[in-house]
């Protein structure tokens, strides 16, 4: 139950605060004094759209909190539970959006997304409305009511889990058949790379070594003429550098053994001639091996033909036309697989269609019973709204396959979508002898807040929100059909709290708690202004109801009878 409302910033509302009792309370006031204002910052805290458009002009950040007693809503403290928001038996949602485009939801003292708020505040409060009445001339909405009144939704909900397993393996299905009408072709293409590429025998690195290879074979000459050359002068040359410094040992064998400091640098110069002396038998060595091969650069050119063309077809590199071999090694498992995956989700497909097909006729066959007690029930309430001649009926027709953004699926020539077998269309027929016409061609506004009513009631007796809300269910009504659905709303809030924003006096006259909504003018700024009445007060408003600007007295006797009679029934 919404027990406080705070706007701050909002429209023309700078602050408000309402405390809303249980019962029956109404909103009333003036043309554009702000009573939708007050509607629009609730469906804000339901996860409405938000809009820098709803703040105050020259502030920067509008806010709405509600706080809600819970205590006896034990499913609602079970599912914050599951969101992890502690809480008693009071629940506080607060949402601001600011001029710059960010805004914040909280449940509690907890920072959640606009869509958990939005799915908490369904669950406590319903609002009827313009925006519902448009609703209820979509036949698409029909099937909801009829659900929802029959209690259908846990079925339809198995129903449709069921129904979208059938439609994903069915699209699985049609891919894979659709790819053995290719795969052959494929198979075939698979295989051929598969061998071209395992043929050429590859190795990583390999490439890199022909190129090495081909750049020596093709410098043999250069290579033997001036690494011979490098030898001869080193070693076999007369007067070669190594008869040289062999020629320097020999000066310097004597001096180093008649004076120490010069041993160190005799061993040094010893040394070298070790290494050049092994240096020059090297090179003589590797000029020898040197061979001028043209069969073998022939090879190697091939060789480097043949995987430049593998590259060219298979990837940049060697290494990737190996990875390209091992994809369609696992592709062409996979294809060769695919025959046995088509069986088996054949198999699979004739068991979930049996499945989907008998969950969608039992939904089908609930829902005929449920449109027959609806059409009993919503005669008797339209009866007592003042429409007793009315014939209302639900009429299931097969669902078609045609439906817009909807997909279908046929079982046994019967169409099915992902709410079942069923479309639904509510027909009327005011008057009698008038034949049955759909709802959306033939009801006047009055009659459409009159089945908008009827409806309410009979769901409000099943359904779990504390907290119903009415905007312009007066619309196109008056005299004592107004009185009518005055007490209906009365009837309402002994099961539910009812808040409901009214012109006519009588549907006000009913009231537990009446608020009036002024809307005032200072320094060049509007202000919505709220006062809760008493009863002098009641009589006062219910009078500018009933007679406008110019109020009498005998205008106001007619005030206080309403009341008093209206009391009487309480």
């Amino acid at each position: 139950m919404l027990t406080e409302l705070h706007i701050k910033n909002f429209a023309i509302i700078d602050q408000l605060t309402i405390s809303f009792p249980r019962g029956f309370t109404i909103l009333s006031g003036e043309t554009g004094a702000g009573k939708s204002i007050i509607i629009g910052a609730l469906t804000l805290l339901m996860g409405g759209r938000a809009s820098a458009d709803l703040i105050r002009s020259a502030e920067e950040e509008a806010s709405v909190e509600a706080i809600f007693d819970i205590s006896r809503s034990p499913f609602l403290a079970q599912k914050l539970a599951e969101w992890g928001v502690e809480g008693d038996d009071s629940l506080l949602l607060r949402r601001a959006i600011s001029r710059s485009g960010k805004g914040k939801a909280f449940i509690g003292s907890h920072l959640v997304t606009i869509t958990m708020l939005g799915n908490l505040g369904e669950e406590l409060i319903n609002i009827s409305g313009q925006h519902e009445h448009q609703l209820l001339l979509k036949p698409d909405q029909h099937l909801e009511i009829v659900d929802e009144f029959g209690g259908l939704l846990p079925l339809r909900n198995t129903y449709t889990s069921t129904f979208h397993q059938l439609t994903s393996l069915t699209q699985e299905l049609n891919a894979l058949i659709q790819a053995k009408e290719r795969r052959e072709e494929r198979i075939e293409l698979l295989r051929f790379q598969i061998k071209e590429i395992t043929d050429a025998n590859l190795h990583p690195g390999e490439e890199e070594q022909l190129r090495e290879e081909r750049s020596i074979l093709n410098s043999s000459e250069k290579l033997f003429q001036t690494t011979k050359k490098a030898y001869e002068t080193i070693y076999a040359d007369k007067g070669s550098v190594l008869e040289q410094l062999k020629s320097a040992l020999r000066e310097l064998k004597e001096p180093s053994q008649i004076d120490a400091r010069l041993s160190p640098l005799f061993s040094t110069l010893e040394s070298s001639v070790f290494q050049v002396e092994d240096l020059a038998l090297s090179l003589r060595d590797y000029y020898q091996r040197i061979e001028f091969d043209p069969k073998r650069l022939e090879e190697i050119e091939s060789r480097l033909a043949e995987i430049h063309a593998l590259k060219k077809k298979y990837g940049e590199t060697v290494e990737k036309v190996i990875a390209s071999r091992d994809r369609a090694e696992h592709e062409l498992k996979e294809l060769t697989e695919s025959g046995e995956k088509i069986e088996e989700l054949k198999g699979a497909q004739e068991k979930l269609d049996k499945e989907t097909l008998e969950l969608a006729r039992r939904l089908s066959q609930e829902r005929k019973k449920a449109a027959a007690a609806l059409k009993e029930k919503v005669e008797k309430e339209l009866a007592s709204l003042g429409m007793k001649k009315t014939v209302f009926e639900v009429k299931a027709v097969g669902a078609s396959a045609k439906g817009e953004g909807r997909e279908n699926i046929v079982i046994d020539n019967h169409s099915l979508h992902e709410k079942g077998m069923d479309d639904l269309e509510f027909f009327i027929s005011p008057n009698p002898g008038e034949e049955l016409k759909p709802l959306s061609r033939i009801a006047s506004g009055g009659e459409l807040s009159r089945i908008i009513l009827a409806l309410k009631r009979i769901i409000a007796q099943e359904e779990e929100v504390s907290t119903l809300i009415f905007d312009e269910v007066d619309a196109g009504i008056g005299g004592a059909t107004a009185e009518v659905v005055g007490r209906k709303l009365k009837e309402i809030s002994r099961r539910h709290q009812v808040l409901c924003i009214t012109h006519l006096p009588q549907i006000a006259c009913f009231a537990d708690t009446h608020y009036s909504i002024i809307k005032e003018t200072r320094k060049g700024r509007t202000f919505t202004l709220l006062k809760k009445l008493n009863e002098v007060e009641k009589v006062e408003e219910l009078s500018r109801m009933l007679g406008g600007r110019e109020i009498t007295t005998k205008t106001r006797e007619h005030a206080r009878e309403m009341l008093s009679a209206a009391q009487g029934l309480s």
